[in-house]
């Protein structure tokens, strides 16, 4: 190396080491700040009801003094943003049902959207302000230097602000079903519904419009089926209500249970200007069949041969609508022939009960023993159209066995051996209707016999005896005891039947002579005879 350079380049590092410090750390600052606002667009709200405020947080950074790109970039970001609703700073009747939210990093030029859930209570319409504050961390100042360590300077700010929203003076409405919403399946009925002005303004010319969500279920008659329908209601002040009904009905398909009806209220508001509700719903109960129940079961002469055989019973609409012009009717059986069997009822509100009377005839060959009777029930809907419960009413009756109307109570007579005498035989009418014409006759074997068999008895009650006379004979070879005779009554029933009884068992007893003993001897040695026949006699006895 030449000497000139090397003593050039020694010159250049001497003047370079007496050069002062402070010109190589000079510092370089980066000044700025993020600036969050907060706003909201949804700032319409109703009273009494549930709702969201979704609250607009912004960042639109400043920058005070300016250096490095990346630098200006951070003092302007917000760090670890959390936003929260002071809800006891709230001069309303206004729950907020959300906490605090976090955010995270919000740049500059970025905006974030939270929704905090309020629950509005009745709050009068009017200008309400929501206090919101927002908390963050951020750098304001970053220093540095080319041949130092970049030094920041951090801080923890809070940003309240508030929110204005308005509770608007505007009709609200609910909609609710009353007691008579169940419709049967197969048939229609008169459905109850109330409207209510909850809000803080009237609704005039209002129009309520609803409609049906499941198929099958329909508004009017099952001839003209509709799945919607509306209701005018010329005015209808806050706080008042309109019940109005509805002909509702659903398929013979459709399962039981409750479906939705939709809504919504079309009205002018106080301005007259045309407004449309939020949608409201409400419901319609669909049951699968009318229930009824046969009780309180009677029967009376209910035996074999019997031609007029009642029963009565009692019949119950159990819901869950009332049924009109029942009639009850007896099914098909093989067992008996149904003489009577309609009962008409009339109208059966829900709970009622009405009384039904049928008559069968049992015929003589007749089976005594249980057997099913079914009842079938035919109804009225409320279109007029005529409805029968899908499934008949089963009652299990008992047939006796065969019973004679009349049965002997008593017997008496005074005929001997080889008499005759007077035979009253007394008969007790056991049927429960009173009869006419009623004749008696008497069977006799031997040694009995009877010149006088045959006795008018005329018209006999329920319960009564009569007494029938006949003229009886015993041979003189009859002994002194009871012999097996009969009796048979033939009668005429109220609807003029004439019918007969079977034979009726009567024992009829015959009595010693009078005087007993034996026929007279001559007097004289007749009466030694007879002293000593009676000394024997006596012995033997």
């Amino acid at each position: 190396m030449p000497r000139k350079f090397f003593t050039l380049i020694v010159a250049l590092c001497l003047m370079s080491a007496v050069v002062p410090t402070t010109v190589l750390a000079a510092e370089e600052q980066v000044i700025g700040s993020p600036n969050l606002t907060v706003s909201s667009s949804d700032i319409e709200f109703r009273a009494s009801e549930d709702a969201t405020l979704n609250v607009n947080v912004i960042n639109n950074g400043e920058l005070l003094d300016g250096g490095r790109v990346e630098f200006e970039n951070e003092v302007k970001t917000a760090k670890s943003v959390q936003i929260s609703i002071d809800e006891d700073a709230i001069d309303a009747p206004i729950e907020v049902n959300t906490g605090t939210q976090s955010l995270g990093r919000l740049v500059d030029g970025d905006q974030q959207t939270v929704g905090f859930d309020l629950e509005i209570g009745a709050a009068q319409p009017g200008t309400y302000e929501i206090p919101v504050e927002v908390t963050y961390q951020h750098p304001r100042v970053i220093a540095y230097g080319q041949f130092e360590d970049t030094d920041r300077q951090n801080r923890e700010q809070t940003v309240s602000e508030t929110i204005e929203i308005r509770i608007e003076d505007r009709p609200e409405f609910e909609l609710t079903a009353t007691e008579q919403t169940t419709v049967v399946a197969g048939d229609t009925r008169q459905v109850s519904y109330e409207l209510v002005n909850t809000g803080t303004q009237t609704a005039r010319d209002a129009t309520v419009r609803l409609e049906t969500q499941t198929p099958g279920v329909f508004f009017g008659k099952q001839t003209s089926q509709s799945t919607t329908t509306s209701v005018f209601v010329s005015e209808l002040s806050a706080g008042d209500s309109h019940a109005f009904r509805l002909q509702m009905g659903a398929g013979p398909d459709v399962a039981g249970g409750t479906y939705t009806v939709a809504a919504g209220v079309e009205y002018e508001n106080q301005n007259g200007v045309a407004r449309t509700s939020d949608p409201l719903s409400t419901g319609v109960t669909v049951a699968s069949e009318r229930n009824f129940a046969l009780e309180s079961m009677s029967l009376t002469d209910f035996r074999v041969d019997e031609s007029e055989a009642r029963i009565e019973a009692t019949i119950s609409n159990e819901g869950p609508v009332p049924a009109n012009n029942v009639v009850v009717r007896i099914g098909e059986t093989s067992a008996v022939s149904v003489v009577n069997g309609e009962s008409a009822v009339g109208d059966l509100t829900v709970g009622d009960s009405a009384p039904v009377s049928f008559t069968v005839a049992i015929p003589n060959e007749a089976e005594p023993g249980s057997i099913s009777m079914p009842f079938s029930v035919e109804y009225e809907n409320g279109d007029g159209d005529i409805q029968t419960l899908s499934t008949p009413l089963r009652k299990p009756l008992e047939i006796q066995p065969e019973q004679d109307r009349f049965e002997i109570v008593g017997v008496n007579t005074s005929v001997t051996p080889g008499g005759a005498a007077t035979l009253d035989v007394q008969l007790r009418h056991t049927g429960s209707e009173p009869v006419s014409n009623a004749n008696a006759r008497l069977f006799t074997n031997d040694p009995l016999s009877s010149s006088d068999d045959g006795a008018f008895l005329g018209e006999i009650g329920p319960g009564e005896t009569v007494t029938a006379q006949f003229r009886v004979s015993a041979s003189g070879d009859a002994l002194p005891k009871s012999y097996g005779s009969s009796v048979e009554v033939r009668y005429d029933e109220a609807d003029g039947d004439t019918r007969f009884t079977g034979s009726l068992s009567a024992g009829i007893p015959v009595s010693d002579s009078e005087g007993g003993g034996l026929p007279l001897l001559p007097v004289g040695i007749g009466a030694i005879v007879l002293l000593g026949g009676g000394a024997v006699v006596y012995r033997r006895f």
